[in-house]
């Protein structure tokens, strides 16, 4: 809008030297207007994303919204991120709890072959008046006890099979779930390394077309450019400033991408609280 304020104010003055005709006044004012109308539409928007983010925070207090940093790390091999993952993810560290006590399941269930011993020791005291000859007023005595199953029906084994059965269901889980957060990580990565490299050009071309309009801007303004000229050159800037803010967001969720794939975005906002 800015800079379409300036073309209608640089038109105005060549208007009244007589170097260009009054249509050329009227497609700047028509082009300011529209970006007017875009603006308005823009602010109604941000409008209602703050009433949006008010009622997912359930606040009715009015609040600013302030500019964070963008964040921006290091793109080391994927290798380095699956290592990360595979130590900090939390499903992972609960499917592998899963898989140890499977395995001390089939050791448990493995134990019952084992005969059983049972030790018992008993001391009683009695009183008696009259005491009689055979009244007996301290007793001691224990007992040891060796069982072991000779025949339960199967019982033991289909137990064992069962044990090992959901040890093997459980590696199996763990080893899914394994090469689906490589797969997970790997593919955050090819995002974040392409959001990255878009930015990279989009920067380069919002810088190329902002150097444009400068000097189609200058050529206008000593009669060397025609209206269309700069029409053009700022339609080309819009459209860079556009794609340049809408990598920026991108390459930011694509970081945030990552660091859920490798299971550090939850500790990262629980040390920042």
């Amino acid at each position: 809008m800015e800079r379409l304020a300036k073309y209608r104010d640089a038109a105005e003055k060549r208007l009244k030297v007589g170097e260009v005709t009054k249509t050329i006044l009227l497609r700047a004012e028509a082009e300011l207007s529209g970006a007017l109308s875009d603006r308005m539409t823009v602010k109604n928007g941000l409008e209602l994303a703050i009433a949006q983010l008010e009622r997912v925070v359930a606040s009715n207090e009015d609040f600013q919204i302030k500019e964070t940093p963008e964040m921006t790390i290091e793109i080391p091999a994927v290798s380095a991120f699956q290592t990360t993952a595979l130590s900090e993810r939390t499903d992972l560290k609960g499917l592998e709890i899963q898989k140890k006590v499977a395995e001390d399941q089939v050791r448990f269930a493995k134990g019952a072959y084992w005969p059983s011993l049972s030790l018992s020791g008993v001391y009683s005291g009695a009183d008696q008046s009259p005491i009689s000859s055979t009244f007996n007023r301290e007793s001691i005595y224990a007992g040891a006890a060796l069982n072991f199953p000779i025949f339960e029906g199967g019982l033991r084994v289909a137990e064992v099979k069962e044990a090992r059965s959901k040890e093997k269901q459980s590696q199996l889980l763990y080893e899914d779930l394994k090469k689906t957060i490589e797969v997970e990580v790997q593919s955050a990565y090819l995002d974040l390394v392409t959001q990255e490299a878009i930015l990279k050009f989009l920067e380069d071309q919002q810088a190329f077309a902002k150097d444009n309009y400068q000097a189609i801007t200058r050529q206008f303004e000593y009669g060397l450019a025609q209206s269309i000229d700069i029409i053009d050159a700022n339609t080309l800037l819009v459209s860079a400033e556009r794609k340049v803010a809408e990598a920026g967001y991108n390459y930011q969720v694509a970081i945030l991408k990552m660091k859920r794939a490798t299971g550090v975005l939850l500790k990262e906002i629980l040390a920042a609280r």
